[in-house]
């Protein structure tokens, strides 16, 4: 074991207590709502943190990336849903991983992407009909974020579904899936249910519609961390699965939302005091933007839980400015060259991507590192 006076800052540090506690949490809340629990790993992108996410199973996960969806395969895992549209140039590294696995799934939320896809696996069946094996396609829902994802309003979203059942010699329809994304806009835990029960009614109505037409359903899912931390009150009927992923750690950004308390942020980037300016009431510490992000500036980076009395001002790319709280008188000289301030992040997402690696701390000892997937 190691202290933190050993480490190098800036550096990421997770809690994996409370990591375990936050994971546990959503898995038993998750099995009281009737859903299957499909985490979506991309804030922490490591095999360790997949595995509390699911309890311990190595399938039924979420990624962002097919560079993520390699990883975790070539870690043991299996039954992975890439929840991003698929574009052309990804279909031989897509197929490379639909071989390999016993499920792994593609989305989709046009047409145009399903007429690529079509006419791709034309070609590679007609090449190799005896090796040739069916991709399981998702199809993405717009609940109101706008971000992706079709309007189950309209009837050529329908008509999409319908197609990947004209195509079931090539096709397999895993089932639809939304992202309510704009509970980030929530203040509170009673906002963020309102949106939750948006989400739940978008996808569950579309599998109506869609049952309707005489075409199962096997999969509807929702998931956001606000709205999978605060469901609706009267539960998730109709949906099958979460797929929540910043949940894990959670961050400065959920504990405003009202998904979580500081108590529950299991991150936090540390960084070292460089210098200290009494005449200009500032200290000067060696954590950029490079090392956490810009998001979140208008929040001050994030919460100082070190030391509450201060805030950062401003980040620059290799170093960051901190100063007084409003209203809070400090005495300067308490602070000194390489005192480390704990920073909770206001997006463990972006800040846990500035990193090589994560620290993990067992009691406020350091007992291994976790090594992040990178890239695309």
């Amino acid at each position: 074991m190691a202290h933190r006076e050993a480490l190098v800052t800036p550096c990421y540090v997770l809690d994996k207590a409370v990591a375990q506690r936050n994971a546990t949490a959503m898995l038993d809340r998750a099995a009281a709502l009737g859903c299957a629990l499909r985490p979506h790993v991309k804030t922490h992108k490591t095999l360790e943190g997949a595995l509390l996410q699911t309890g311990g199973r190595r399938s039924g996960i979420v990624v962002s990336t097919l560079a993520e969806a390699e990883y975790f395969a070539d870690g043991g895992f299996d039954d992975i849903l890439y929840a991003v549209c698929i574009t052309p140039e990804k279909f031989l590294r897509v197929e490379a991983l639909v071989g390999r696995l016993g499920k792994m799934h593609i989305a989709v939320d046009q047409a145009g992407q399903l007429e690529r896809v079509v006419k791709y696996l034309e070609g590679r069946k007609a090449a190799a009909p005896d090796a040739f094996k069916k991709w399981s396609v998702c199809v993405m829902v717009d609940c109101g974020y706008h971000r992706e994802g079709l309007d189950p309003d309209l009837p050529e979203s329908l008509a999409l579904v319908q197609q990947i059942a004209v195509h079931g010699e090539l096709l397999e329809f895993f089932g639809i899936y939304t992202h309510g994304g704009n509970s980030y806009d929530a203040r509170s835990a009673e906002e963020v249910r309102r949106y939750a029960v948006a989400e739940r009614d978008a996808v569950s109505g579309f599998a109506a519609k869609i049952r309707g037409a005489g075409l199962d359903v096997p999969v509807v899912g929702v998931g956001s961390t606000p709205t999978c931390s605060h469901p609706p009150a009267d539960g998730l009927g109709g949906v099958t699965e979460m797929h929540p992923g910043n949940y894990i750690t959670y961050d400065a950004m959920q504990c405003a939302i009202g998904a979580c308390g500081i108590e529950d942020v299991a991150v936090r980037v540390l960084t070292r005091i460089v210098a200290v300016y009494p005449h200009r009431k500032t200290i000067l510490i060696d954590l950029g933007w490079t090392g956490c992000s810009c998001q979140g500036a208008d929040h001050h980076y994030g919460v100082l839980t070190s030391h509450p009395e201060l805030q950062v001002r401003v980040f620059k790319q290799e170093s960051g400015e901190v100063e007084a709280k409003p209203g809070v008188e400090v005495d300067w000289a308490k602070y000194q060259v390489g005192d480390v301030l704990e920073l909770a992040p206001w997006h463990s997402c972006a800040a846990g991507a500035a990193h090589p690696t994560v620290v993990i701390e067992e009691g406020g000892e350091q007992v291994g590192e976790w090594v992040p997937c990178r890239g695309w």
